[in-house]
C-alpha cells in the first residue's frame, strides 16, 4: 500500500523543465561550445545559453532566441526577458538571421542569473518586420545547467568577467625604431 501511494506521489510530480546541455568539444584543443537550450510551452522557440570557445582564451557566452519561423538577417532589435513577473529586462540583440543573441558580458551575467532562478521565463522580440515575437519557457529548476554552462567558458556564475588586460605600452626604444 505504501509503495502504491510513492508510486502515485513520483507521477504527481512534474518532470522537470526540459533544459538540455550539448556539449561540442575538441579533445585535442579544448576548443567548442556547451550550450543548454530548453524549447518554449509551445514548441515554436528555443531559449538557449552558450559558451564558445573558439581560440585559446577567447571564450564567449551568450543567450539567444531562436525561434519558428527563424527570424531574418537584420540590424540589431529589441529584445526583453521577463522572468517570474519581475521587471522586463531589455536590450538590442544581434540578428544574424535565424535567431537572436546578445553576448554583451552584463547583459549575458545579468541574464543568466534571472533565468537561473526562474520558473518562467517570458521573452519578447520584435522582429525585422516590427512585429512582435513571444514565448513562455519553463525555468531549468536549478541554476546547475546555466552555471555549468557558464563555466564551460571560465566565466563565474553571478559575476561579470573581468576585463582583458590592456596591451603591452610601446616601449621608448620602440618608438625610435
Amino acid at each position: 500500500m505504501i509503495l502504491m501511494l510513492l508510486l502515485q506521489a513520483a507521477a504527481a510530480v512534474p518532470a522537470p523543465a526540459g533544459w538540455t546541455t550539448v556539449a561540442k568539444i575538441d579533445p585535442t584543443t579544448h576548443l567548442g561550445s556547451t550550450s543548454v537550450s530548453t524549447h518554449s510551452a509551445d514548441g515554436n522557440a528555443r531559449l538557449v545559453v552558450r559558451c564558445d570557445r573558439s581560440a585559446p582564451g577567447t571564450n564567449a557566452v551568450s543567450v539567444q532566441f531562436i525561434p519558428k519561423p527563424p527570424f531574418a538577417k537584420a540590424s540589431p532589435r529589441p529584445v526583453t526577458i521577463t522572468a517570474d513577473n519581475g521587471p522586463a529586462l531589455g536590450i538590442n540583440w544581434e540578428f544574424p538571421g535565424g535567431g537572436a543573441y546578445t553576448a554583451q558580458d552584463a547583459v549575458v551575467t545579468t541574464l543568466t542569473v534571472a533565468i537561473a532562478h526562474a520558473k518562467s521565463i517570458k521573452v519578447r522580440a520584435i522582429d525585422p518586420a516590427n512585429v512582435p515575437v513571444d514565448a513562455v519557457f519553463a525555468g531549468p529548476g536549478s541554476e546547475a545547467p546555466i552555471r555549468q554552462t557558464v563555466e564551460a567558458c571560465g566565466y563565474v556564475f553571478g559575476q561579470m568577467p573581468a576585463p582583458p588586460p590592456p596591451p603591452p605600452a610601446a616601449k621608448a626604444d620602440d618608438a625610435e625604431n
